[in-house]
């Protein structure tokens, strides 16, 4: 897809690496059979398989079969064939991400309205529709394939493939489908579905509520400037570039000020924060602290903080374009907010 502000080539060698394939393909098969067993053994869809006429009587169960087809269509339609550059567009699901959460809560209070679905609904909309906003201030609703599939795409096409057998095409069709696909969606589901815990005896709006709402709104607020201010620093950085102007302050072609100076994934710590103040209200529902929709904000969190998980992706691109990232990387912590350092190793924690 195309950067309304600008790009730069990575031509350096980076300090982090993509992972094998092996890995990769190991690691969406833990999470698609994890996720698919606690569905099956605790959710209510269990009811639904011992007795299928259930099913659609049950909120759980319907709005798990309504996203199994709506997965469906969105692998067919990632299938499809960019004529710019001959490949298939699984950029469809980041175009999704941040509009299903809010459109299925709504669909929940539709059902069944209650103040915690209708405040939960509320809290979904103002993410979603602030981040689909950014993203396309961003570009990413102008076309093309997003930048980070374009170079998975030239990593399985460098990797010694899985079955020798097939092509690295094949093999990167596979991972949009399982990877891509079915993963991503299962999350994005599992991370909303703290909502369907009103409609089972749920207890009345208490105090865990509102300091669930509280919780939202500050990390909230902490994906809003984080992006804010990333957006600016992007924008002016290419506005010098092409009008030829001396680069001062962004000189180093990444951003370090602001909440960008405590922590190099600002954004991501709210993000990753707000869904588990969403996992709050459940738990105020039910009364249960553990339960079985932890599945969603525990594989949000594995999708981006592991060793060559999502955070590491992103590092790895902008480690090959800016030669003063790996100082960063040394001085600020890797997502939790903390005083910068001179040493990675004194960093209080890098999660």
């Amino acid at each position: 897809m195309t950067s309304l502000t600008g790009s730069t080539q990575a031509t350096l060698e980076g300090t982090r690496t993509f992972p094998p394939p092996a890995t990769i393909f190991g690691g969406c098969a833990f999470q698609l059979v994890t996720i698919g067993a606690v569905w099956c053994l605790y959710s209510p869809f269990s009811t639904c398989l011992a007795d299928r006429t259930a099913c659609w009587s049950d909120p759980w169960s319907k709005i798990l079969l309504i996203h199994v087809g709506v997965m469906t269509l969105v692998y067919l339609y990632s299938l499809r064939t960019i004529p710019s550059t001959g490949t298939s567009d699984p950029s469809i699901v980041d175009r999704l991400w941040s509009m299903l959460p809010w459109i299925y809560t709504w669909v929940f209070v539709y059902w069944s309205p209650s103040p915690r679905l209708c405040t939960m609904a509320a809290c979904s909309t103002a993410w979603g529709v602030r981040l689909t906003t950014n993203f396309i201030l961003k570009g990413g609703f102008s076309g093309g394939e997003d930048y980070r599939w374009v170079e998975l795409r030239k990593h399985f096409q460098e990797s010694a493939p899985l079955v020798p057998c097939l092509s690295w095409g094949f093999h990167f069709e596979l991972f949009n489908l399982f990877f891509i696909v079915l993963a991503q969606l299962l999350i994005v589901l599992g991370f909303t579905s703290p909502a369907v815990l009103d409609f089972y005896d749920a207890r009345p709006w208490n105090l865990l509520d509102t300091a669930a709402t509280a919780l939202f709104a500050a990390f909230f607020a902490t994906e809003t400037i984080a992006d804010s201010q990333m957006m600016a620093f992007q924008t002016e950085k290419y506005r010098r570039i092409q009008a030829k102007e001396p680069l001062g302050e962004y000189a180093n072609g990444f951003i370090e000020s602001g909440l960008w100076a405590c922590s190099r994934h600002p954004n991501y710590f709210g993000e990753l924060g707000m869904w588990w103040a969403y996992y709050l209200f459940g738990v105020a529902a039910s009364g249960d602290w553990l339960n079985w929709t932890l599945v969603g904000p525990v594989f949000l969190n594995i999708l981006f903080l592991p060793p060559q998980a999502s955070l590491d992706v992103t590092e790895t691109l902008s480690s090959k374009k800016y030669k003063g990232y790996a100082d960063y990387q040394n001085r600020v912590s890797r997502i939790i907010p903390w005083f910068p350092t001179d040493r990675a190793s004194q960093i209080p924690s890098q999660l």
